[in-house]
């Protein structure tokens, strides 16, 4: 065994055997510190956005994510510098990182696959299983980067703990400028995958410039030949025939900051649908021949406005999804302001679903931040901002409520689309839901979708109708120019009046908002039902 003296001979002997052409390979040990960790976090960032669309972006797919990162970056940790103390070598250390990067540059290729298994385990132990599949080799082999440096850095002299602090500082550092970089920037313009293969590009070249500067290997930049060639791949929108001739085609994908958006055709015959999807739930459909909705949520809203605030000329909608309501409300009169935070959604419903954004006052922003801000008064407020997994808790307090009481007309009325459970379910939230809006408006109707009186669970939409003063509620109107296929639904809506009496003390504040907490079974039940109706190609991709 060799003794303390020879190890710091045997390390300074690596520390000087890698001293190429003047160039310090200190300054180079910090660089890729610096960058290990920001891959690290560039990684995690991405975990969500990969796993996020087949399992939902919730509290079980963030835990199932940092849980794989700390367990892989520790065992990385714990083993890197066992391996450090055997063979504290440069080219040990980049040849991990080479590794690093090829398990990085498979994440797009296998992901599809590893998913597609994953699913069935169900929504946590899927989403657990994929991550630990697709993201804890890389996490594994970039914890071993932290050790491996801290060895090969130390000079003689220089204290443990200054190395240690220095170095996870400047690694530290990275991790910031990574998460900084990738969700301000690099998500928004790039795309995933995109992104994936620059972060394996990144790594490929951290190896390839140690053999070719200090080694005096040039031909090694070679290995960045291998990622660099990804970004030249096109990648293919999916495109699947069932069983019964359906096409089921994906005619856009594109990330944004706020989630993965895709436009899906459904093609049988003439017959034609489109469906805009986010995260992989239905934000609005048409039927692409008609222009005709077939989401019936949005006749629903339509038919509530008028009905509950006929004679409206001005509306507000919170959350645009398709755009289909806003058109709608123009067959009225109704002038309809809306407010969303995602310029894609914007993008996207006027370039598939026919929104026209010239013939409304757009405003690209938090819905709160809106409210609170002064303005117009509504005859109509219609809050949508619900993508199915995530309730914006924000938006749904008292607080929230009062602002928007403040921005309606005298007699003006809040609707709120809700995702709720049939009569079989829980009605824990919704019952919360109405006894908050209770607390603000004297007046609070809900109205169910015809599956809410199911004898099977099943997840359903809940409108309610939040107002002041006392009114008469004409339940006959109907839209015109409505799907075919509905009209007897809508005809029924006014029947499913539902009391959703309140069974908790619990109400929704800014200080105490529980509702995704207490609606968590629901939203997976929401989304198990996406992943047993939606083509696995479809919501994989």
């Amino acid at each position: 065994m060799a003794s303390g003296a020879q190890k710091t001979q045997n390390s300074a002997g690596a520390w000087r055997g890698a001293e190429r052409s003047g160039t310090s390979i200190g300054a180079y040990l910090v660089f890729t510190a610096f960058l290990s960790g920001a891959i690290v976090m560039v990684i995690e960032l991405l975990g969500s956005r990969i796993i996020g669309p087949p399992f939902g972006v919730s509290l079980f797919v963030w835990t199932s994510l940092i849980t794989v990162a700390l367990v892989s970056l520790a065992i990385g940790y714990w083993f890197g510098g066992r391996l450090a103390d055997r063979k504290a070598s440069c080219g040990s250390l980049f040849a991990i990182i080479l590794l690093a990067g090829l398990f990085v540059l498979s994440i797009p290729l296998i992901k599809g696959v590893v998913i597609g298994k994953a699913v069935y385990l169900g929504l946590r132990a899927g989403s657990l299983a994929s991550s630990a599949v697709l993201f804890g080799p890389p996490l594994f082999l970039l914890g071993m980067v932290s050790p491996y440096t801290v060895k090969l850095y130390m000079r003689d002299g220089m204290g443990v703990g200054r190395t240690v602090g220095w170095l996870y500082a400047v690694s530290t550092l990275g991790s910031v400028t990574g998460t900084v970089l990738t969700g301000f920037l690099l998500i928004p313009n790039l795309g995933v995958n995109n992104i994936i293969y620059l972060s394996a590009f990144i790594l490929f070249g951290i190896s390839a410039a140690y053999w070719a500067v200090f080694m005096k290997k040039p031909l090694a930049v070679a290995l960045m030949a291998l990622p660099a060639v990804f970004f030249f791949v096109p990648d293919e929108l999916p495109s699947v025939t069932r069983p019964d001739g359906t096409s089921v085609s994906v005619v856009m994908s594109k990330d944004s900051p706020y989630g993965q958006i895709k436009v899906v055709d459904y093609s049988y015959g003439d017959t034609r649908y489109r469906e805009f999807l986010l995260e992989n739930i239905i934000q609005g459909a048409i039927d692409v021949t008609t222009g005709l909705p077939i989401s019936k949520y949005t006749y629903y809203a339509e038919q509530l406005a008028i009905t509950y605030r006929p004679g409206s000329e001005r509306a507000l909608v919170i959350g645009l999804g398709s755009g289909i309501l806003p058109k709608r409300f123009s067959r009225y009169g109704i002038s309809t302001d809306v407010v969303e935070i995602d310029r894609t959604v914007i993008d996207t419903a006027s370039n598939y679903f026919s929104f026209d954004p010239g013939k409304h006052r757009i405003y690209i922003q938090d819905g709160r931040y809106f409210l609170k801000s002064p303005g117009e008064d509504y005859d109509i407020i219609f809050l949508d901002a619900f993508s199915g997994d995530t309730p914006p808790s924000h938006l749904v307090s008292i607080e929230s409520f009062e602002l928007m009481k403040k921005r309606l007309s005298s007699g003006g009325v809040l609707l709120i689309n809700f995702i709720g459970e049939s009569r079989t379910g829980t009605h824990e939230v919704p019952s919360m839901l109405k006894g908050t809006l209770k607390r603000v408006f004297s007046h609070v109707d809900v109205y169910a979708a015809a599956g809410y009186f199911s004898d099977t669970p099943q997840v359903v939409n809940l409108l309610f109708a939040a107002y002041d003063g006392e009114r008469a509620i004409d339940g006959g109107f109907v839209p015109e120019d409505v799907f075919p296929p509905f009209i007897e639904d809508l005809k029924g809506l006014y029947s499913r009046k539902i009391p959703l009496e309140k069974t908790g003390g619990i109400l929704f504040t800014d200080d105490h908002n529980p509702i995704d907490f207490y609606d968590l079974k629901t939203r997976e039940r929401f989304r198990e039902s996406i992943i047993s109706s939606t083509d696995s190609a479809v919501f994989i991709h």
